[in-house]
């Protein structure tokens, strides 16, 4: 069984262009590997993001989550990083957790 991948859009930051980078997202889980568990959207009015989005994956079992960027995790990519992979068209951050 395939491990799971969630996508993360940021609102802020796709704009007009949410259509390209939900089929960039889809691409990446495939190309990857991946089983899509999902497309988690946020924005700048979205409460506790950092949370919310580890909570997220946690819950779906996903091991990475999948932007079109990393300006789409805004101040969380650190954070996030401690928990999930990181995977973007141009960069993979692996999990940095205690235990990784």
């Amino acid at each position: 069984m395939p491990d799971k991948a969630i996508g993360l859009i940021n609102s802020a930051v796709t704009g007009e262009h949410r259509a390209r980078d939900e089929q960039l997202i889809a691409q990446l889980i495939r190309s990857r590997g991946y089983e899509s568990a999902g497309l988690l959207t946020v924005d700048e009015n979205t409460y506790m993001p950092t949370t919310l989005i580890v909570h997220t994956a946690s819950q779906v079992g996903a091991t990475a989550i999948v932007a079109p960027g990393l300006d789409h995790f805004g101040a969380a990519t650190r954070a996030v990083a401690l928990a999930c992979m990181l995977v973007t068209p141009t960069r993979t951050i692996s999990r940095r957790g205690a235990d990784a």
